[in-house]
């Protein structure tokens, strides 16, 4: 079964606002508008069977578009509104924290939201705020080219992803890695004063010594669900991270139209799995990104096809062009063996949308038959539907997203009224 997961961009409002009102991202009521308007969303979400939402972590979007440095908090004040709806982000920036803090949050959240929780992770790409929030751990934004930074960014991701998942599972949590140590200094922090009236008798056996030393400690509270979140990567779309995935059973969710260089990627994710054991069946475990456009039965084509092109013009413009594009995701919508910049000059982006495979559209039927022949090839766990909420119109936006998840959806399998199977509360050992 495919299920559904909402990637929404906390938006303050469409390109006529954002002229309006700039820097709108400092506007409060655009930013108290936005919260209710995604409360809005978020119910009608969980009305209409959709397995979860997900935001991302950006800081000093001045302009708008993307307005969430705090997703966890997000997460936690949407779900009040949610009853089986799962609440994420896509994703944290794992080079932006420090692990053990991060590794509490996430606990705290998943603890309020009782399962609910997923959580997603990411290297960071944006330098505006990057460069600066991350200056005190010596690591910038990067491409995937190797670099120096790149490699100081690759690091500090993979050791705060093990000191997290070890903080979540290990009650004694001891570690010497390359940039962080516990307890710091190493050999342990002398002297705790209430060594013998408090944290012997009571504490985690271990934490500290007959001397009053601290040798380790105990991350808490550990996380609801055990032994913690769904883990997602975003937009994962290279052999390393798709085997990187496979290995950590983490579900990448792969921005890519190519449905060849798809299946690539899907394979290394399964060899990945099985090096460390894992046998997922082809498609298992995987997120895909697509957005989706559905009109009514009976719509005719040239209707269809104007309504795509002037949402695209509109909604969908902004973002690949104004943003994706600047960071090189462009490079998603590139056709098999093609060469040469995309789109093409003079190419209409829903053109290149639709012919890539990144945006499916068109009646019940058409969509229906899209989902079939790419589900058919491509049997994933996810479709991730870039739905750019807060810059389509609520009076467009939601009436689609009832007619897919009450006329595609269910053709699939896709309706998710049960309660989130992650929900399993971890024991007290």
């Amino acid at each position: 079964m495919t299920d559904v997961i909402l990637q929404v961009y906390p938006a303050l409002g469409a390109e006529e606002e954002m002229a309006a009102r700039r820097p709108i991202g400092r506007d409060n009521g655009a930013y108290q508008q936005m919260l209710t308007s995604l409360a809005e969303l978020c119910r009608a979400a969980d009305d209409l069977g959709y397995w979860g939402i997900t935001h991302v972590e950006h800081h000093m979007h001045s302009e708008g578009m993307e307005i969430s440095p705090a997703p966890l908090l997000l997460n936690v004040h949407l779900a009040r509104y949610t009853k089986r709806l799962r609440h994420g982000q896509l994703g944290l920036v794992l080079p932006a924290h420090d692990p053990i803090r991060l590794a509490e949050e996430i606990a705290i959240a998943d603890h309020m939201l009782q399962g609910r929780l997923f959580v997603g992770m990411a290297r960071g790409y944006q330098a505006r705020w990057q460069n600066i929030l991350c200056q005190r751990f010596g690591v910038t934004s990067t491409a995937s080219d190797a670099g120096e930074a790149d490699q100081r960014n690759r690091l500090l991701f993979t050791e705060n992803f093990t000191i997290m998942k070890r903080a979540w599972s290990e009650d004694l949590l001891t570690y010497d890695g390359p940039t962080y140590q516990v307890p710091y200094p190493r050999e342990g922090i002398p002297n705790w004063p209430p060594a013998d009236s408090i944290t012997r008798p009571y504490g985690q056996p271990g934490e500290v010594d007959e001397n009053g030393t601290i040798k380790g400690v105990s991350v808490v509270p550990k996380p609801y669900t055990s032994p913690h979140p769904q883990l997602f990567q975003a937009f994962g779309a290279s052999p390393g991270t798709l085997q990187w995935c496979g290995e950590e059973d983490v579900t990448p969710t792969i921005l890519m139209g190519s449905h060849e260089k798809l299946r690539q990627l899907m394979e290394i994710y399964v060899q990945g799995a099985e090096s460390r054991g894992r046998h997922p069946r082809f498609g298992e475990g995987i997120g895909v990104c697509r957005t989706f456009y559905v009109f009514p039965n009976g719509t005719p084509a040239d209707e269809v096809r104007a309504r795509i092109r002037r949402s695209v013009e509109l909604y969908e413009q902004p973002v690949w062009r104004g943003w994706y594009e600047q960071f090189g995701f462009m490079e998603a919508s590139r056709y098999d063996d093609e060469e040469g910049p995309v789109p093409k000059s003079g190419e209409h982006l829903a053109d290149r949308l639709i012919n890539s495979g990144l945006l499916i559209g068109g009646t019940v039927d058409e969509v229906k038959r899209q989902v079939e022949q790419f589900l058919t090839k491509l049997p994933i766990e996810y479709f991730v539907w870039l739905f750019h909420w807060g810059m389509i119109p609520r009076d467009e936006a939601l009436p689609m997203l009832e007619l897919f998840a009450t006329e595609v959806m269910p053709e699939f399998g896709m309706s998710d009224t049960a309660q989130p199977a992650a929900a399993t509360v971890g024991g007290t050992g």
